[in-house]
This record gives C-alpha cells, sequence and structure tokens, in this order.
C-alpha cells in the first residue's frame, strides 16, 4: 500500500513541478540572482500536491492508474474506475510518516525538536574566535601569536613552568636536574656594582668579553649562560651542561672517527645516527664530555624518552640523561610509549661544564646564579626564529616563568629596549 502512494506522489510531483516551475521561472527570470532555491520549489510543490490529494478525488483515481500500472500502449480504459473508487478512501487519509518520506525523497528539511535542540546546544557554545579579532591580524607573527594565545586558554596543567629552589642550603639544592640561571649582575657590565666580571667565569663559558649592550637584550639573553645539572660528587665536583649555545653543526656533520688499529685499520664500523642527522649539536661548556661507556665520541645525549638503554632519570617529569644513541633510534618508537617520539625528543652536546669540589658551591654563594626547577617542555622547546621575529632566548622565558624578583632582573636587562620601542 505504502510504495503505491508513493508512487502516486512521485507521478503528482512530476504533474504539479512544471506549472508551478513554470510560473516561478517567469516571475523570477528579470534577474538571476532572483531564482528561488530548490527548497522553495519543494515546498509548493508540497503544498500544491496535499491541496489536489485532499480537493479532488477524481485526479488521485488517474493518478492512482498511471503509477501503479502504466503502460505504452494502454491509454483511456476506465472499466475499473468502479473498483479504484472503493479503494480510493485508503489514500484520503495521508498520514504524517507518508509526508515526511515524500520530504525525504524530495530534500526537504524537516524541522524535528532534535533540530530545534541543536540549535539550542550551539548558542551554548561561544565563537572561539570573534570576527573582529582575525580582522586586526596583519602579519604571520601576530598571528602565529594569536593561535597560541588561542590554544592556552584551554583547561589543561601547565607544561611550561620554573620554580626557583631555595640556596640556604647549596648542597641540598643542588641535585641532579636542577638548572643553574646565570645572573647578569656577574656576566654583564652594566649590571655589575662597580666590580667587573670575572675573566676566569666567562671564559668558563667561551665568553672574551662581557655582553655589551649595544648587541640588544634578546643576544645578551642568549650569551647569558643556563645549565643544567647532571652530577654532583664530593669527590670530582660538579658536572652539568650548557643548553643554550649551538655549535652550528649538526649530528650528520660529525665525521664518526674511530680508534684505528696499530696498522692504521679499523675493526669497528661507524654507528648509525640516522634518526638523528639533522639535529643541532649543542655546545655543553670548556672542559671533557662524558666519561660513559655508551656515548659515542664524548658526546652527552639529554632527553624525555624513558626505554633507552643505560639511561638515567634526572628529573620527575621525565627527562633522562644518556644511553645508548643507536638503540635509541629504536626506542623512540617503542609501542609502550604514550606518542612516538623523534629525533627532536633529544639534544646532543660535545663537551660539558664542570666544576672543582665545592667550587660551584662557592660561586652561587656569591650570587653567580640563579637556581631553579624547568620544566622539559621548556628546555626542549624549539628556539628557532617565528617568522621574522626571534624566538624567545630560554634565560629570558626562565626568569619570567620564575617571576617576583627574577621577572625585575629580566626587565632590567630589557628596559632599555622596551623603553625605545
Amino acid at each position: 500500500m505504502l510504495s503505491v502512494l508513493i508512487s502516486s506522489l512521485l507521478v503528482l510531483q512530476t504533474v504539479a513541478f512544471v506549472p508551478a516551475a513554470t510560473q516561478l521561472h517567469s516571475s523570477f527570470s528579470s534577474t538571476a540572482d532572483c531564482f528561488p532555491s530548490q527548497e522553495v520549489v519543494n515546498e509548493n510543490i508540497l503544498f500544491q500536491l496535499q491541496r489536489d490529494l485532499h480537493a479532488n478525488r477524481n485526479d488521485r483515481v488517474i493518478a492512482t492508474e498511471l503509477a501503479a500500472g502504466f503502460e505504452y500502449n494502454d491509454f483511456g480504459d476506465d472499466e475499473d474506475d468502479d473498483e479504484d473508487d472503493e479503494d480510493d478512501d485508503e489514500y484520503i487519509d495521508i498520514d504524517d510518516s507518508a509526508v515526511a518520506n515524500f520530504k525525504a525523497m524530495m530534500g526537504i528539511p524537516e524541522e524535528t525538536e532534535k533540530d530545534a535542540e541543536t540549535e539550542e546546544d550551539e548558542d551554548d557554545y561561544p565563537e572561539l574566535v570573534e570576527e573582529s579579532d582575525i580582522s586586526n591580524l596583519s602579519s604571520v607573527d601576530q598571528l602565529i601569536s594569536f593561535a597560541t594565545t588561542k590554544s592556552s586558554d584551554a583547561d589543561l596543567p601547565p607544561t611550561d613552568w620554573a620554580e626557583p629552589i631555595d640556596i640556604s642550603d647549596v648542597s641540598k639544592a643542588l641535585e641532579s636536574g636542577v638548572c643553574l640561571i646565570a645572573n647578569p649582575a656577574k656576566f654583564c657590565d652594566d649590571f655589575s656594582d662597580g666590580k667587573p666580571p670575572s675573566l676566569a667565569l666567562l671564559s668558563k663559558f667561551g665568553l672574551t668579553l662581557p655582553p655589551p649592550p649595544e648587541l640588544g637584550p634578546d643576544r645578551r639573553a642568549d650569551l647569558l649562560p643556563v645549565l643544567i645539572l647532571l652530577d654532583r660528587h664530593p669527590l670530582k665536583g660538579c658536572h652539568a651542561l650548557l643548553l643554550n649555545r649551538r655549535t652550528g653543526y649538526l649530528i650528520g656533520d660529525l665525521e664518526n672517527q674511530q680508534l684505528d688499529n696499530e696498522d692504521g685499520t679499523n675493526d669497528s664500523p661507524p654507528p648509525n645516527l640516522g634518526a638523528f642527522m639533522i639535529q643541532p649539536l649543542w655546545f655543553g661548556g670548556t672542559s671533557s664530555g662524558s666519561d660513559q661507556k655508551s656515548s659515542i665520541n664524548g658526546l652527552d645525549m639529554i632527553h624525555v624518552c624513558p626505554n633507552v638503554e643505560g639511561a638515567k632519570q634526572i628529573t620527575e617529569d621525565g627527562l633522562y640523561h644518556g644511553g645508548d644513541p643507536v638503540q635509541a633510534q629504536e626506542a623512540m618508537t617503542d609501542p609502550s610509549l604514550e606518542k612516538p617520539m623523534s629525533g627532536f625528543d633529544f639534544k646532543f652536546f660535545v663537551q660539558s661544564t664542570r666544576w672543582l669540589p665545592m667550587q660551584l658551591e662557592k660561586e652561587i654563594r656569591d650570587g653567580s646564579w640563579f637556581v631553579a626547577s624547568v620544566s622539559k617542555e621548556v628546555l626542549f622547546k624549539s628556539r628557532d626564529r617565528l617568522g621574522a621575529k626571534r624566538a624567545k632566548p630560554l634565560w629570558t622565558e626562565i626568569m619570567e616563568l620564575m617571576g617576583g624578583e627574577f621577572k625585575e632582573v629580566r626587565d632590567r636587562l630589557y628596559s632599555d629596549e622596551e623603553s625605545f620601542n
């Protein structure tokens, strides 16, 4: 029964569409932009169809015959009209489901309670990006800053943090994984109280002169050392890595020099570090590098991969030192990891920074260093350029995150540039 009804509706659609579409086309033919949408045409068809179904009984009978028993050689045979009239009452009452099926076939959207609820739900969510906000962006730098600001509004625990450590008991404060942040008063002429910076202290980090103000605050901040403490031994002293000084080389630029035999031959093939070939090689200091057996050519490695063999965890938030770089290439794709890692989760250092026993403790008491706990996300954040704008130096970001008196020291370093701008 329902199939006959649908066939009837389809035929009436064809019959009704021609005059309705012709009338609509003639009304709007003067302007192309005024053509009605398909939804408007379909609504007119539906209205005319429902009117015909209830107003003209004989038309429905004819439409039923055409839809149910149409043949090319059978026209005008009305002998079965009486039988059709008996069944006609079954099609008078059109239920809601039939109309809904027809609307679905015609592509006419229905306004249901679900649609209304959806519209109400959409009103509950404010626009994340206002049109006026985007219209004010005039450069790539502003767009990057805007996107970063919007994404940081989510209610997620902060990953970028730095907390100062109490140095009233220096020996207790110097644990593996803490960071040492240079005090400009001991490295810059214009910060010192009449006493010039120690040349011995400067040379320890490859500096021959104090960074002058003419370099600008960002460049001076890049030259102020930031180190991570790897180990503190009562007899051997302290061992750390300088974090913010690049050599200008990549791991792929290194020639893997192996120890030769007496006859000049080499039995051990060079290690394959293909996953790290494009990683920067960092300058860890002016002292000898790692003495770990798993290291290659004295290179030190810090990373965030827990599955590297021979690695030592040095911070509570998951920063590791050392391990086998060759095995690390397999470890960083281990299925047990929360997410696959890449070479950018590793940092490689040539040489390191060392102090004699009690030497670092004395420098801290003299005010040469601030001591802080810094998140691994801050330490591993890319410091490459963002468009035409320089990335924020590591020293600057840590001082800002610590806040308070440390933020004031940062502001003093940047005061000349900010007052000029």
